[in-house]
């Protein structure tokens, strides 16, 4: 049942040529010894797209002309499962090992030979997954990773992890390549069938491949270390140039074709060198080299998720305060929305809509030059896709934008939420809470400049990374309009657990009062995460921030507790639907949110009433926000923890250089945005906005709007801070600094 080793004497002798330099790459020629033989771990699916862990499954193979018994054997890492008695595998023949076979069958079919159901999980971001046999003894293992150099099309955007050539161990990522991706994101792979990677014999190895940045008008040298114990008979360099007089946005134009260019040996180097372009264009290029026997590789691998390295032409011309973003798109528009939530946010009962819209690989470039960097950042095959005022950009996780995954980019009608929404989360991070990372980038988008738009981090798994979080555990994000619990929470991962957790936390709620309800908010509650939220919401006069305007999350385990995170942040620091153009209203009341306030009595100085009874803004209490506020013991600690925010976090002083650095880094944007961007702007009052609230193509005009929000924050701060002060001083809750 032993398969052919590799020839011990052809190994040393190809020990000889390498160099200490190549030590790396030596480790994994060395590991194309195979092991004993038998069956093997052919294929994992590790990270189904969308979360949908249910679906994870690993595939044995038995190559062997004789059939395995594997009865007893089992997975001891990564995951738990032992076969049971009389298993056996056919020869030639392939079992995959399901998480939840269920799941498995609705997803790829009936038919397909399929056990289970393992216990445990594999991680998204690596794992140790080791087959035994019945005595125990290890019979095949790899340990994968979601990082270089294994490929990143696995991990989340469809792919599988195929085992390329049984002539080799599993262990290293070399032997380990990416299914081919479907055109929209769905669970794919080839279980029980043969590997659409497999080769007979190993294909050459690539890495140490080193470039630069490229200067325009200039050849640009690429190099790489390719090895082959068969001796390499081709390295050849492919590349394509994009610019914007090619891009085939909408599908109007095509793609350039791919340029080949002969790879010059010196030794085990080989090195090619692309001709010089013109400033602003996009170099896509990757390597293929076959060995003597005519195994092939191509690096990256055409169906990994960046199937080609990419080097922007040109170097960092920023000379602004803020960063330059340029959007290159290459290929169609997304659709608005395009995803997959929907296919586990439909209420109990109803059909699911699992039709899959979200394309398994971007075709966008975004070019990111920083002031204080001296060569652009390019963040290629990325995912833009139009949104209410803007659009969200969706990296790949692995090669983040300043910590962020996704990125939502806007200019929405009112360039005041601009300032008071990146303000507002200044607010929440000087306070201690987790809150998105926001500021300023200017924009150009396919060669059109749009001037200063606002970014702020999309709250998911990066983001509960970056928090400390573990992000496993459940996301939710209010939705208004929705009704009841489920139908006001957009589920946003772990489409297994659906709705009960939230469901389960509102009920007990619901359904407890005083120290009883004390208990169970501290037993499920992350207490300070609530507090500091509600206590930032009231200096800032986040009026729609208490029954909308959040995500909340419970972190996995019998104990995990909620927290709750802010979002959308625009109509805050005194604006509201009908609001002063000066800003001016300081006075909503401490008793907003929680259960058993009641609207203020309209009066000569509103200006609308709002359909919720009273003004405009006041709304009712939102499902947290209710009956925590008015649980006693979780308010007085609110209050208390209020009035030290407005003591030391929400003052003049303590805020001054976040509203400083706003006007410093912008007054120059507002100006430049005016004179490049043309538009027609409507300037009368209406019921829903100030005068002369729009943007104003004239600079001037513009940058007084600007100096007049500007100074409404500083406003806000001192005004509204005395007010909470006041309101603090009347309810008897002492000054923190008072011993």
């Amino acid at each position: 049942m032993h398969r052919t080793r590799l020839s011990l004497q052809r190994w040393l002798r190809a020990m000889v040529r390498f160099t200490a330099a190549n030590l790396t790459l030596l480790a994994w020629a060395a590991s194309l010894t195979p092991a004993s033989g038998g069956v093997v771990i052919n294929e994992v699916m590790y990270h189904p797209p969308n979360d949908r862990d249910e679906l994870q499954w690993i595939e044995l193979w038995n190559p062997d002309q004789e059939p395995a018994d594997i009865s007893g054997w089992s997975f001891t890492k990564g995951l738990t499962f032992t076969f049971p008695k009389g298993t056996t595998l056919a020869p030639g023949a392939f079992l995959v090992v399901c998480r939840d076979r269920v799941a498995f069958a609705a997803s790829y079919g009936p038919g397909l030979p399929a056990l289970g159901d393992f216990t445990g999980r594999l991680s998204h971001g690596g794992e140790r997954i080791e087959l035994d046999d019945a005595q125990g003894h290890a019979v095949d293992h790899l340990h994968y990773l979601d990082a270089d150099p294994w490929p990143s099309s696995p991990d989340g955007l469809s792919a599988s992890l195929e085992r390329i050539c049984l002539n080799a161990i599993g262990e290293p990522a070399g032997n380990w390549a990416p299914s081919p991706l479907p055109e929209n994101r769905k669970p794919a792979g080839t279980p029980g069938r043969p590997n659409t990677n497999a080769r007979a014999n190993p294909p050459p190895t690539i890495g140490q491949v080193e470039f630069g940045s490229p200067t325009p008008g200039l050849p640009f040298p690429i190099s790489a270390t390719i090895l082959d114990l068969d001796g390499i008979a081709e390295a050849r360099l492919g590349y394509q140039v994009l610019t914007l007089a090619n891009t085939f946005s909408g599908g109007r134009a095509k793609a350039p074709a791919e340029i080949e260019l002969p790879m010059t040996a010196n030794g085990d180097r080989f090195t090619a060198s692309i001709p010089g372009q013109k400033e602003g264009s996009l170099i896509r290029f990757r390597i293929r080299a076959s060995d003597k026997t005519g195994s092939e590789r191509i690096l990256p691998h055409p169906n990994d998720s960046r199937p080609t390295w990419s080097a922007y032409v040109g170097s960092n011309t920023n000379k602004a305060l803020i960063p330059l973003v340029s959007v290159l798109q290459f290929g169609g528009p997304e659709q608005q929305g395009a995803n997959l939530r929907n296919s586990f946010n439909a209420r109990p009962g109803r059909a699911r809509d699992r039709t899959p819209r979200e394309p398994s690989r971007g075709n966008t470039a975004l070019v990111f030059q920083s002031p204080d960097q001296s060569v652009p950042k390019v963040l290629d095959y990325i995912r833009v896709t139009p949104r209410s005022g803007g659009w969200k950009i969706r990296l790949q996780h692995d090669r983040p934008l300043e910590q962020m995954s996704t990125v939502n980019l806007l200019f929405e009608f009112q360039p005041r939420y601009l300032l008071s929404e990146h303000l507002a989360y200044e607010v929440y991070h000087a306070a201690g809470s987790a809150a998105p990372l926001s500021g300023h980038w200017r924009l150009t988008y396919d060669g059109r400049p749009l001037g200063y738009h606002l970014f702020i981090e999309q709250p998911n798994a990066s983001f509960l990374r970056r928090n400390g979080r573990d992000d496993r555990g459940d996301l939710y994000k209010l939705l208004w309009y929705g009704q009841d619990i489920v139908g006001q929470h957009e589920k946003k991962n772990n489409p297994e657990s659906g709705h009960a957790p939230i469901v389960a936390a509102i009920e007990a709620l619901r359904k407890s009062t005083g120290a009883e309800q004390w208990k169970i908010i501290q037993q499920q509650f992350n207490v300070d995460s609530f507090i500091q939220y509600y206590a930032v919401n009231l200096c800032i006069q986040n009026w729609d921030g208490f029954f909308n305007n959040y995500f909340v999350y419970r972190s996995p385990g019998p104990d995990g507790k909620w927290e709750i995170f802010p979002w959308d942040e625009d109509k805050t620091w005194g604006d509201y639907d009908g609001a002063s153009p000066k800003y001016d209203w300081y006075g909503m009341p401490l008793t907003y949110g929680m259960n058993g306030d009641q609207p203020p009595r309209m009066t000569a100085g509103m200006l609308m009433g709002g359909i919720h009874g009273g003004p405009s803004w006041w709304r009712h209490p939102g499902w947290f926000s209710g009956p925590l506020l008015a649980n006693p013991e979780f308010r007085t600690r609110f209050l208390r923890r209020l009035r030290e925010i407005a003591e030391k976090v929400f003052t003049p002083e303590a805020m001054e250089p976040a509203i400083a650095a706003v006007e410093r880094n912008l007054a120059p944007e507002v100006r430049y945005r005016a004179n490049v961007v043309a538009r027609n702007q409507p300037v009368e009052a209406n019921d829903w906005t100030s005068p002369g609230e729009f943007p104003s193509s004239n600079a001037d005009v513009a940058s007084d709007q600007f100096r007049r929000h500007i100074e409404s924050f500083r406003n806000q701060v001192r005004f509204r801070r005395q007010f909470i002060l006041k309101e603090l001083d009347k309810a008897g809750v002492r000054s923190t600094a008072t011993p």
